[in-house]
């Protein structure tokens, strides 16, 4: 299981770090996929880097790194140089964040807020995270449904292409 995995990688990669991007890269990839089989999506990569590669979503516009969140799984709790090196890995200030619309974010957060707590293990686990995925898909849905609007969107890759301006 990936969870139990990450948390054993999580002593060994604070003790050698130079393991660090291996151990994200790869995990982060796999869990990628897990993903992307269970949800229609594609991976965007930009880059011969693996940790900027992005998984964005045909039903829905929702997209997110899997190796970005996996390194941050990996790291939690290392300090302030740990931390400053997520944040300038990402324009957000948080690198592992769901790329929404801005009236799907509303709905996610709102049916997220109705789950109780979690502990800090459980908040940085692969399961949970493919659980706030799902949740997040249906919300979307809801919302959609809600409003009138088709469930599925459909979407291609140039629907997530990203401007300059």
């Amino acid at each position: 299981m990936l969870d139990h995995y990450l948390e054993q990688a999580r002593g060994a990669t604070s003790e050698r770090v130079e393991a660090l991007p291996v151990v994200a890269h790869m995990a982060g990839v796999y869990f990628g996929e897990v993903i992307r089989r269970q949800h229609a999506s594609w991976w965007r990569m930009d880059g011969e880097d693996p940790t900027y590669w992005q998984l964005e979503f045909e039903s829905v516009y929702l997209a997110f790194s899997p190796v970005l969140f996996i390194r941050e799984a990996l790291t939690r709790g290392r300090g302030a140089e740990a931390a400053r090196d997520l944040a300038e890995d990402s324009v957000s200030g948080d690198p592992a964040a769901l790329e929404l619309e801005e009236e799907d974010r509303e709905a996610v957060a709102e049916r997220l807020a109705e789950l109780p707590q979690v502990s800090e293990d459980e908040y940085y686990a692969p399961s949970t995270r493919l659980e706030v995925i799902d949740i997040a898909v249906d919300a979307i849905r809801s919302r959609r449904l809600a409003a009138g609007e088709e469930t599925d969107a459909a979407l291609e890759p140039g629907d997530y292409e990203r401007g300059d301006g």
